[in-house]
């Protein structure tokens, strides 16, 4: 009898101990269950947040660039012609011969290019909350007043009406300053103010599409950890099916957010230092554009030559604000080591600007990039030189000599100012690569990213395929 309760209590021991068994094995089988799940929807939900997040980048710097410094670009570059077109009339009436010849076929090259950039620039109107289009149909009146006003100009020169041809070009210039060029600037500001609120808004957008990717991933990688643990409790070591995806999530999250962060913070500099610098040296080129103008001006109608004077003392004025500053800040050098602004010239620059509440920066003041320091100093050294060949012809226009002036017009004031434009040219370029580079870039690699973010749900997938073969090895 008591063999026969000993054995009794022995079964029933026994089923209670392979219960236990069976429900721990049965418990990680449902673990690992809802491993492969989660690993399958975190994986494609990263991969598509990854894909979108590039996707905004890539969208956000084609507005800032296709559309926003497109427009301003070609509002400059239209404003520089059509200065340049001026200059080249002014120079037609003020000489003769072959360098009359080139002047007028240079006056009809950049009354072409006017026409190009002003159509790039009008066929992009999407801003008509600031009155955008209002800005344009006002430059647009303004250019027909002014090229019919030029054609009277060449009317009256063909039939020697020397004099209604001079008052008709400075009726000309009378509608492109006081109504063309605002226009222009008008249209080029509401173009730069787009931009940098296209900018913030991109910055904004796209640190919070790293942060989401950010979180996301994590989960992602938390999950194939998690994969991984379970596995080893099968007492395997390592799981390459699930081990390779963690360690290629866990990367590829870490590349994409510092790319991400490094568009955000790029965008900043692509607006406020590279392109800031971009517009600033096109302001400058313009008021020396006009400058240049009222030298031809003053000797063609030395009547009023005190006036056209005065007038380019206001634009010597204009360009050292913009450049430096101070009233003659180009006098002495800008930098304190070989490609370095001095920072007393900064403060100088900075201290003018917030006594004359000007609204932008001088360009001393914004210097970010190599080789741009000694660019502005190489300008402001050529600079000085036309200034000094100004000198001279103002002399002698002042004195009456309106031959000698001329010749020193067309001679060393025009050499030395080529060599201006040649300097502006090359400031441009430094700041105009800076923001080619970073463009460039961002396109490159957020196109490219958007490509890499399939790995994320393949990893998951290959994860949790790697997780089910284990699970199929536990038999509850």
């Amino acid at each position: 009898m008591a063999t026969v309760t000993a054995n009794r209590a022995q079964s029933q021991a026994a089923p209670t101990t392979v219960s236990t068994g069976n429900r721990r094995v049965a418990g990680l089988r449902s673990w690992m269950l809802t491993l492969i799940s989660s690993a399958i929807a975190f994986g494609v939900l990263t991969g598509l947040l990854a894909w979108q997040a590039n996707l905004t980048t890539y969208n956000d710097y084609h507005t800032i660039v296709d559309e926003g410094s497109v427009s301003v670009d070609a509002a400059l570059r239209a404003r520089a012609a059509v200065l340049d077109h001026m200059s080249a009339a002014a120079t037609f009436l003020e000489t003769t011969g072959e360098a009359q010849q080139a002047a007028a076929s240079r006056a009809q090259e950049r009354w072409t290019a006017f026409n190009n950039e002003a159509r790039v620039s009008w066929r992009n109107i999407t801003d008509s909350t600031h009155g955008e289009s209002n800005v344009y149909a006002s430059a647009d009146r303004a250019a027909s007043d002014y090229i019919q006003q030029i054609g009277s100009m060449f009317a009256y020169y063909n039939s020697n009406q020397r004099d209604r041809a001079g008052d008709a070009f400075l009726a000309a210039r009378e509608t492109l300053n006081t109504r063309l060029v605002p226009a222009l600037t008008g249209l080029e500001a509401v173009k730069v103010e787009a931009m940098e609120a296209t900018y913030a808004g991109a910055a904004e957008r796209i640190t919070r599409w790293r942060y989401a990717l950010i979180g996301v991933a994590g989960f992602l990688t938390l999950i194939l950890l998690m994969g991984l643990l379970a596995i080893r409790r099968m007492r395997y070591r390592w799981s390459w099916p699930v081990g390779l995806p963690l360690l290629a999530s866990l990367l590829l999250a870490l590349y994409m957010q510092q790319e991400l962060g490094q568009a955000s913070n790029d965008a900043r500099i692509m607006v406020r230092q590279a392109y800031d610098s971009v517009a600033g040296v096109q302001d400058v080129s313009a008021n020396l554009s006009q400058a240049r103008a009222l030298e031809s001006i003053a000797i063609f109608d030395p009547e009023q030559s005190a006036l056209h004077l005065a007038s380019f003392g206001q634009y010597n004025e204009l360009v050292e604000q913009r450049l430096c500053g101070p009233r003659d800040c180009t006098a002495n050098t800008f930098l304190s080591s070989q490609d370095r602004i001095a920072p007393a010239v900064i403060a100088a620059g900075l201290n003018e600007q917030g006594k004359l509440g000007l609204p932008r920066t001088p360009l001393v003041a914004n210097v970010n990039f190599a080789g741009q320091a000694a660019a502005y100093e190489q300008l402001r050294t050529d600079y000085r030189a036309w200034l000094d060949a100004h000198s001279q012809l103002e002399t002698q226009v002042r004195a009456g000599d309106i031959g000698a002036a001329s010749g020193t017009s067309a001679g060393e004031s025009a050499s030395t100012f080529a060599q201006v434009v040649e300097s502006i040219n090359s400031a441009n370029r430094v700041a105009r690569a800076e923001y080619d580079r970073i463009w460039q870039r961002v396109y490159t690699v957020s196109t490219i990213n958007q490509g890499l973010a399939i790995i994320f749900p393949l990893s998951g997938l290959f994860a949790a395929w790697g997780i089910w073969r284990r699970r199929s090895e536990l038999y509850a």
